[in-house]
């Protein structure tokens, strides 16, 4: 990390626009461009909204417009992310990386402390979970926000189940905060059934004894819930409820080398990453064969044996990974706490062992040698999953960038072929048609397609090919498409385009990053059906305020398209907004002068509000009730 940024920024060194002005070649971590592509970007919106004063719950730049807070990858709750959106990405991006390093070393030292570890097993074990493959691999993403403090909820639901207080009730609260707001449901879904599992195995079968732990995590899960309910809206409208994009697989027996193997080749690097050092499995392997003596041993022999079912070939897994929404291969990134357990459980035996022959010495060494060896072999196996750039690689632009964001009036772009990636807009500020991520905005794919055929690439998704467009261009005009943006390499340009599809293009710019056609025909972003004038007074995410002036009763049309939660008022009175999700939105005006007032305000943002407020004054209700916990 002193080198640089943990962010492929040279990805961007292999497609257009910034091909010509990103010198390098070699890319270090070509299965890492989501965090280029969205996560940064999408912490970079937020943080300009924030410091504007206003909500960062909407993102205008992809998909003609979708949510960004209830886009849960955006993980705008998280502690874990907040350094960035207070910093700036260059000085905090990998402070909020070595965050999630130690929340997860931290919460897993203290749950294995608590199961009766020692200190020096404990610091193995905790070593083994934040530097493992599946968490290294992940570390740029979600999934690993979502994990850090699983431990700290199995710690304090350990403590509930055994001893309530105050601590420990506010504790899991706020631990389970931290879960649900990480910014990944379905790491959050796996963290949810290990944790209660857990719960009903130390609880066994005695209800009241899981009552406190369940009410605690409840009240965490509503501190979050305004993250949560808005994610659930969205999800409720997206392509991904239907199965749009999701490819189900489960990885190859053969795969299960990676345990040992972390750079055998043929397999997918990120997937497949599952490196817990060849010291703490044969020391969980021990510990396995110990697991009759203990339940929590026998317990965690379960969780490692499902995970290894869920995530390898055999029926079991490609039920799971048809017959559900979730990746369970992701289940991975929670096998190094059963591992840990084990682990340290056999590690403590060992030098038990050794100090009752009369060997304290050699019981301490072998201690302090099992941590060595774990953490050496994880760290040799990080060196190069991730790419490093310098910060300045986030300023780099080009020529044709900049002759976009020098029209300061509202337009969109349609990039053809793998011209400037899906997301990626977000980072310019430009509003781009195309969008990629897990849900994407159901309604708006029809739109979408109306203006050509969307397909794929090997390297990418969205794809909309020059010949792909629809002829006549009439969805591209109405939605406010201004600029279509072209591969260089292209033979063909707008003369070509405009004779085989009746389009309306001229080039406007041409370089070495590319080439703009401009759209003659495309309609202004708010227009009138009739005479009079709207004048766009301010422009913001998730806001317009317009000052309409018409001789007669007037319907004016902003070509943004519908989504749940945007409200419309004129003259400061709400009024309703004629449109179904994907449409454009239009209100009816009287004559005269009227201000208009587009805001998207979900309704799932003030209920999560309005429950995230209940569940803080129950959480301090609980505290004043509960006893303190017992001092040592």
């Amino acid at each position: 990390m002193h080198r640089g940024l943990l962010l492929s920024e040279d990805i961007k060194s292999k497609v257009w626009p910034w091909a010509p002005v990103f010198p390098r070649h070699t890319i270090a971590a070509p299965a890492l461009s989501d965090p280029v592509w969205q996560f940064v970007p999408f912490l970079q919106l937020a943080r300009q909204e924030l410091f504007a004063g206003r909500l960062p719950l909407w993102n205008p730049h992809q998909s003609g417009g979708a949510p960004l807070l209830g886009n849960a990858v955006s993980a705008l709750g998280s502690p874990l992310v907040w350094p960035v959106l207070l910093l700036g990405v260059a000085p905090a991006w990998n402070l909020s990386l070595v965050l999630r390093l130690l929340v997860a070393l931290g919460g897993a030292f203290l749950w294995l402390r608590d199961v009766g570890r020692s200190k020096v097993a404990s610091l193995m074990g905790a070593t083994a979970f934040a530097l493992s493959g599946p968490f290294i691999a992940w570390l740029e993403h979600p999934q690993t926000l979502t994990a850090a403090a699983t431990p700290l909820v199995l710690l304090f639901a350990r403590r509930l189940v055994r001893a309530p207080s105050r601590q420990d009730f506010a504790g899991l609260g706020l631990a389970t905060y931290l879960v649900a707001s990480g910014g990944h449901p379905e790491t959050l879904v796996m963290a949810a059934l290990l944790s209660a599992a857990w719960v009903a195995a130390l609880s066994r079968g005695r209800v009241r004894s899981a009552l406190l732990p369940i009410g605690s995590a409840l009240l965490g899960a509503g501190l979050a819930a305004p993250l949560l309910l808005t994610f659930v809206e969205y999800f409720l409208n997206s392509a991904a409820r239907a199965g749009s994009g999701r490819h189900p697989f489960v990885l190859p027996a053969v795969d299960l080398a990676r345990f040992v193997i972390p750079g055998r080749s043929g397999s997918n690097v990120i997937e497949a990453a599952a490196t817990v050092s060849v010291t703490l499995l044969l020391l969980a392997v021990a510990g396995a064969v110990r697991a009759r003596r203990g339940t929590g041993a026998i317990f965690w022999c379960a969780v490692a044996g499902l995970i290894l079912l869920a995530a390898y070939d055999n029926p079991f897994a490609r039920a799971l990974a048809t017959r559900t929404p979730a990746y369970w291969t992701r289940a991975l990134i929670f096998l190094p706490l059963a591992a840990g357990f084990l682990g340290s459980e056999a590690l403590d035996a060992l030098r038990a062992r050794l100090d009752a022959r009369g060997r304290p010495a050699v019981a301490r060494g072998a201690g302090v040698a099992a941590c060595v060896l774990v953490a050496g072999e994880l760290l040799v196996a990080a060196r190069g999953v991730h790419g490093i750039s310098p910060a300045s690689d986030l300023a780099v632009t080009t020529p044709l960038l900049d002759r976009l964001g020098a029209d300061r009036e509202p337009f969109r772009i349609l990039p053809l072929h793998t011209f400037l990636p899906p997301d990626s807009a977000t980072a310019a500020g430009l509003d781009d048609v195309r969008g990629y991520d897990a849900l994407s905005p159901r309604a708006w794919g029809r739109q979408l397609e109306a203006m050509g055929r969307v397909g794929s690439t090997p390297t990418q998704t969205e794809v909309i090919e020059p010949w792909g467009l629809r002829p006549g261009g009439a969805a591209l005009d109405f939605w406010n498409v201004k600029y279509v943006l072209l591969h260089p390499q292209f033979r063909f340009g707008a003369a070509e385009i405009n004779e085989r599809l009746g389009l309306d293009l001229e080039e406007v710019y041409s370089g070495a990053d590319g080439r703009i056609l401009r759209n003659r025909r495309a309609l202004p972003r708010v227009r009138l059906a009739g005479p009079g004038s709207a004048a766009v007074e301010a422009r913001a995410s998730g806001f317009w305020r317009l000052e309409v002036r018409a001789p007669q009763p007037v319907v004016v049309t902003v070509a943004d398209p519908m989504f749940p939660g945007w409200n419309a008022r004129l003259d400061g009175n709400a009024v309703s907004l004629a449109a179904r999700p994907g449409e454009a939105m239009t209100i009816e005006v009287p004559a005269g002068m009227h201000r208009v007032e587009l805001v998207y305000r979900p309704g799932s943002f003030r209920w999560g509000c309005a429950l995230a407020l209940l569940s803080a004054a129950l959480l301090a209700v609980a505290w004043t009730r509960l006893p303190a916990r017992p001092p040592g």
